[in-house]
């Protein structure tokens, strides 16, 4: 068939009869140039791939848009064949000129032989990386692989599964490994189930923005997250049996710590160029877990957060380099976790104190099997049995944005309402990096917000006959008061301060059940963000059932 210039714009169906590669390698102009650039697949369909594909050129490969990966049951999928030795191959390179959009569709790295592949997608010289609602399952390496500047990088509505390396080694798969950073790279609203490490891997990043916003991250055996970047914010994620694998007392600060990277020495002399705001995000390890530890060795001990000597010399002297509240354990109370705790905790055990014994495998089922007689792939895991809505209030609102924590794709009405602001929190979280107050102090502990925080302290006495909402005392305040109001019977609450224009400031209960009774409560004068708020007046608002009552209290700096 010719295929004229004027047709080349339009997107083609790729066959699913012949590799991926092989098409798009030969879908040319007869003077050489690329026919398209654009290539479709069908729902329920497989696409086998022939070894890499080398992206020297712009290329998109879109599915339809049937909603939420997770949600979709029957997406497009990519898999690779094995190579002449058996091994597994990776699927892309994206190098000079190059560019790569992947949307509603999955990569599978399970092979028919059951070997995995390494990495889905490494770049070595383009322009853009764009992952948009793909699920990524079943890698040993890299999900993606940046080893070059002048990229875009973005990656928003994916789900992965099972960056697992099946051996006792506490690394493993990443989501995104950047060798070097790219331009403007984007990490938002992804949900990453098993995996050895979350993201990047070295820098300084002098170059990189950097967002890490509103992802849900679940069963990871090590952290080393880098935070030193011209403009690094993580803030909204949910980290749930984050760094499992623990550490030993003597291991150094890459082994012990979340942030691994953070060394100042090769920072010193640049702190003009890094900034950060970590702020917000829910560190959670489930008991069972944290039990093993308890009991297993006096010399092993759960994974650290950021108080080490590196970080603390960054965060004292450069002032654009801030770790602000975050939250620790509260339980989210997931619809429905992974169900491979028993596995995880036998992995760190076998890693620890059995490391000649067969492996533990900790991994969700696969989304695609092959037929054993056959060769034929299928969708056998799909959509995973996992569902990570939650059920603690506190959190629903516990974002900087006074959303929930967490991938808000849990939480579709949450996620509309994100991105119609999504500007204006962004500008927000923007400034906590210079003017957040509720912030890690070395030789402080870092501030967390616990339940036993939130407490509401119950006044005892008799049930009163109606519902009350009291006068705050102190008041006027600096920074803190109390809250005092009364139940005639059990409910659920929602306490919330509001600007004399109506803005919500800050939430105090979010539809807590609380007994019948008078109880009272305190507010430590911070917004959202943890910033202490400026003075003048304030409207705090009684919610429960029917009831609704306000008033207005005045704080003075």
């Amino acid at each position: 068939m010719l295929v004229t210039a004027a047709s080349a714009q339009d997107p083609v169906a790729l066959d699913p009869e012949q590799f991926v590669n092989t098409q798009i390698l030969g879908d040319t102009l007869a003077n050489g140039d690329r026919a398209h650039s654009v290539y479709t697949v069908e729902a329920g369909t497989f696409y086998a791939f022939d070894g890499r594909l080398d992206v020297t050129f712009p290329l998109t490969i879109i599915g339809p848009d049937n909603g939420w990966i997770r949600n979709d049951e029957t997406p497009p999928v990519l898999l690779n064949t094995p190579g002449q030795q058996g091994e597994a191959r990776q699927f892309f390179q994206i190098q000079e000129g190059g560019s790569l959009v992947l949307e509603n569709l999955m990569i599978s790295g399970l092979n028919s032989n059951n070997e995995t592949s390494g990495t889905f997608v490494e770049n070595t010289g383009g322009s853009l990386y764009k992952a948009h609602n793909v699920a990524f399952a079943n890698w040993t390496d890299f999900a993606m692989l940046n080893q070059a500047k002048n990229i875009d990088i973005s990656i928003t509505d994916c789900v992965f599964i099972n960056g697992v390396r099946t051996s006792n080694s506490p690394w493993g798969g990443f989501p995104l490994r950047m060798n070097v950073a790219g331009e403007n790279v984007t990490i938002e609203n992804n949900t990453v189930v098993n995996s050895g490490r979350l993201l990047t891997n070295s820098g300084p990043f002098f170059n990189a923005t950097v967002h890490e916003l509103h992802n849900s991250y679940l069963n990871f055996t090590k952290a080393g997250h880098e935070q030193r970047a011209n403009e690094m914010i993580q803030a909204n994620n949910i980290f749930y049996n984050y760094d499992f694998i623990g550490r030993r007392i003597g291991n150094n600060t890459y082994d012990s710590y979340f942030t691994t990277w953070n060394y100042y020495a090769d920072v010193a002399d640049s702190l003009d160029k890094v900034s950060l705001y970590l702020g917000q995000n829910l560190f959670f390890r489930e008991p069972a877990l944290l039990n093993w530890f308890e009991t297993a060795s006096d010399t092993l001990f759960p994974g650290l957060l950021w108080e080490h000597a590196d970080v603390d010399s960054i965060v004292t002297i450069d002032d654009n380099y801030t770790i602000g509240t975050n939250y620790s354990e509260f339980d989210p109370g997931f619809a429905s976790p992974p169900d491979n705790l028993d596995e995880v905790i036998g992995f760190t055990n076998g890693f620890w104190l059995d490391p000649l014994a067969d492996w533990i495998d900790w991994r969700l089922p696969s989304p695609v099997s092959y037929d054993p007689d056959t060769g034929a792939p299928s969708l056998t895991a799909w959509p995973p049995s996992f569902d990570l809505n939650y059920s603690n209030a506190f959190l629903q609102t516990a974002g900087t944005d006074g959303l929930p924590v967490g991938d808000l794709n849990w939480f579709p009405d949450a996620k509309d309402s994100y991105y119609a602001n999504r500007d204006m929190h962004i500008a927000a979280l923007r400034d906590s990096i210079a003017n957040a107050v509720a912030v890690y102090v070395p030789g402080s502990p870092t501030p967390m917000i616990t339940p036993s925080s939130v407490a509401v302290e119950d006044l005892g006495g008799e049930i009163p006959a109606q519902f009350t909402l009291d006068q705050n005392y102190p008041n006027p305040f600096n920074p803190t008061t109390n809250i005092v109001f009364s139940l005639p019977k059990a409910i659920n609450v929602n306490l919330t301060v509001y600007n004399v224009l109506g803005q919500r400031v800050a939430v105090i209960l979010n539809d807590e059940a609380i007994e019948a009774g008078a109880h009272s409560v305190q507010w430590d004068g911070r917004d959202a963000l943890g910033n202490l708020v400026s003075s003048g007046v304030y409207i705090y608002r009684l919610e429960a059932g029917d009831f609704s009552q306000a008033r207005k209290m005045l704080f003075m700096k």
